[in-house]
């Protein structure tokens, strides 16, 4: 199961994969692409517009889990955070959400709830605490999917354990907030519950654990 960083021509195909993981996810699905059955082509779109702005930031690695004849079946992107002192990746980071803001005013995403749009950030400020001190520089795991038809086959493993060796051989934390059902399948590769993001605008929404391989503060 090859796991390699991808290129620019992998970010259709892994947005295929995310929108076909995560169609009925609660939060990605139901909550901000309440219209995502009527719009699918919107809501892959969406997929791929996040994946690009990820993928130009040297903040992220975005890696790509592709089967025996080259498919792109799973993905996760890992964001390294360096703290509040990490300038240009700040400023790349802004540029980058510039661009896709813009896109997405021209082009409307008619699968989403406007309303919504903005409910990650906005939960922030309520869980940002966890990431301080020694967590603060940290390996993020910012999103993992493994296309449905592929579950199961070890991919998801093979993308988790690419960021939690690198936080190893950097002497820090990886992190991670877990989809419900999840926690197990992090604790194997040493992710502990710290405490919770389903709360504030998330209130409600399963799963939600704050996870880090290292809980010392």
């Amino acid at each position: 199961m090859p796991i390699r960083q991808a290129n620019y021509s992998d970010l259709r195909p892994a947005a295929e994969v995310a929108a076909a993981a995560f169609i009925e996810d609660e939060l990605f699905g139901e909550l901000m692409h309440p219209h995502r059955h009527q719009y699918p082509e919107d809501f892959l779109h969406a997929w791929q517009q996040d994946f690009r702005a990820k993928w130009l930031q040297r903040a992220y690695v975005f890696l790509v889990a592709v089967d025996d004849n080259g498919k792109v079946v799973g993905l996760a992107t890992w964001e390294r955070e360096y703290g509040t002192d990490h300038v240009i990746g700040r400023l790349i980071y802004h540029l980058a959400s510039w661009y896709t803001g813009l896109e997405r005013w021209i082009w409307p995403n008619r699968a989403a709830d406007p309303s919504k749009a903005n409910v990650l950030d906005e939960s922030k400020p309520l869980i940002e605490h966890h990431w301080a001190g020694l967590r603060e520089q940290n390996w993020y795991l910012d999103l993992l999917a493994v296309h449905p038809k592929y579950q199961g086959q070890m991919y998801g493993r093979g993308l988790v354990q690419w960021g939690v060796n690198e936080a190893k051989k950097e002497g820090v934390c990886a992190s991670l907030i877990s989809a419900s059902g999840k926690e197990r399948f992090y604790g194997r590769f040493g992710f502990i519950e710290v405490g919770r993001a389903n709360v504030g605008p998330l209130s409600g929404i399963d799963g939600g654990a704050i996870m880090f391989t290292d809980v010392k503060a």
